[in-house]
């Protein structure tokens, strides 16, 4: 058993939103929600992350979230997921060969606003094909939450010097993994010291 579908409809939000902030498809969540299938390790991770909830308590392993109250008292105070706010559209990021990113506001764009209530957010336009297996193609804009903590797994904005990459990232010891979708491209192993995380994709959407 599990409570997405519930805590879906408690955050007022749509099957195919969900997907989009989970980077899968809306069969996917539909899947989840019926038990079709058992929710991935990382989707779980995320589910925790959206919903602001414990994984015993999305799984029905406990009857209440059982959260400190100042998690409850930011829950409750989330905006309404039909507000919308204006993000800001700052440069490219490349996915294929690095290139250097013009970090300069060139529009707004509006997302709901319970999809971006937890920290600062920025969009950057992909340039390139690297991570196409994510389905992040080229010309699509990245919803990118500013942030330097590292997941094993996720998708992140990469600063190398003055050069800005889209790549899913893996810890190795000292170094890091850059970590392209496309097969027609390699991994990159670079030092930690060397990379600094600008922040963590959210969402892909091509722009209308």
């Amino acid at each position: 058993m599990n409570r997405i579908k519930q805590l879906r409809l408690a955050r007022g939000i749509t099957q195919e939103q969900l997907g989009a902030m989970l980077g899968v498809k809306k069969a996917a969540v539909c899947k989840y929600e019926n038990e079709k299938v058992n929710v991935p390790f990382q989707v779980l991770e995320k589910l925790i992350d959206i919903f602001g909830v414990s994984a015993d308590h999305i799984l029905c392993r406990d009857e209440s979230p059982r959260l400190p109250a100042d998690v409850r008292e930011r829950i409750l105070s989330r905006p309404r997921e039909s507000d919308a706010v204006s993000v800001p559209l700052v440069g490219m990021v490349h996915a294929g060969e690095p290139m250097l990113a013009e970090e300069n506001i060139t529009d707004h764009i509006p997302v709901a606003a319970g999809e971006v209530y937890d920290g600062d957010y920025f969009f950057m336009e992909v340039v390139g094909d690297c991570m196409t297996g994510d389905h992040i193609a080229e010309g699509a804009i990245v919803l990118v939450r500013k942030g330097s903590d590292i997941k094993d797994g996720y998708i992140y904005v990469i600063r190398i010097e003055d050069e800005v990459l889209l790549r899913r990232v893996k810890r190795i010891k000292n170094s890091i993994a850059l970590i392209p979708s496309n097969p027609a491209y390699d991994p990159m192993i670079v030092q930690g010291g060397d990379v600094e995380v600008i922040g963590r994709v959210v969402e892909s959407r091509m722009r209308h």
